[in-house]
C-alpha cells in the first residue's frame, strides 16, 4: 500500500468514526490506521535521508533562524493563493516519485540547475520542504532531491499549509 492510499484510508476511517459516534472498535481501527500512516511516513523519510518537522517546530525555527530556506513545492497557482511567510516556490511533481534521474518533463520547465541556484552553494544550510498536506508527494520529491544533490540538513514539513493553518498560523499572499 502506498503513502497516498494509507492517507485516503485514514481520512475514510476518520469520517466513519465521526459518523458512528466513534464506537470502541472503530476507535481501535482508527488508531491502527494512524499508526500505519505514521510509520510509513517515518520510514519514507528515514530511507530518503531527510528529517521531519511539525508546524509548531517550523514556526519556532523560522523565528530563530531567518537563514533557513523554506521551499513550497506546490504549483505556483496554489502558492499564490497563500503560503508560509519566507517560502520560495519550486514546484515538484505530485503522484510521481522521481527515482534516480531528474526528469525535466515532470518539472514543468524547471531545471536541476535552477533548483541548485535556489538552494545555494552551502550544502550545510538548513532546508525545509513543504507542500499542501501530508499525503502530497511534492514535498517528499523536493527533500529527496536536495539530499541526492548533497545537502546534509534537509527536513520535510509533511502537514504543509493545511497543518500550518490547523495550528492557527497565517499564510501570506
Amino acid at each position: 500500500m502506498n503513502l497516498h492510499s494509507v492517507f485516503i484510508t485514514c481520512a475514510a476511517l476518520l469520517l466513519l468514526a465521526g459518523l458512528s459516534g466513534c464506537e470502541r472498535s472503530d476507535r481501535y481501527k482508527l488508531e491502527a490506521a494512524l499508526e500505519s500512516a505514521s510509520v510509513t511516513l517515518a520510514r519514507q523519510a528515514e530511507l530518503s535521508g531527510y528529517g521531519l518537522i511539525t508546524s509548531q517546530e517550523l514556526a519556532a525555527l523560522l523565528k530563530r533562524d531567518p537563514a533557513v530556506v523554506l521551499v513550497d513545492t506546490r504549483r505556483t497557482s496554489d502558492y499564490n493563493k497563500g503560503h508560509i511567510r519566507s517560502a520560495k516556490n519550486f514546484t515538484f511533481p505530485k503522484g510521481v516519485l522521481m527515482e534516480n534521474v531528474w526528469d525535466d518533463s515532470l518539472m514543468m520547465g524547471r531545471t536541476k540547475q535552477e533548483f541548485l541556484q535556489l538552494l545555494g552553494a552551502d550544502r550545510n544550510r538548513l532546508l525545509v520542504f513543504s507542500c499542501g498536506r501530508t499525503r502530497c508527494e511534492r514535498g517528499h520529491n523536493g527533500a529527496l532531491w536536495a539530499v541526492r544533490l548533497g545537502y546534509r540538513r534537509v527536513l520535510r514539513h509533511p502537514g504543509g499549509v493545511e497543518a500550518w493553518l490547523g495550528e492557527g498560523f497565517e499564510l501570506v499572499r
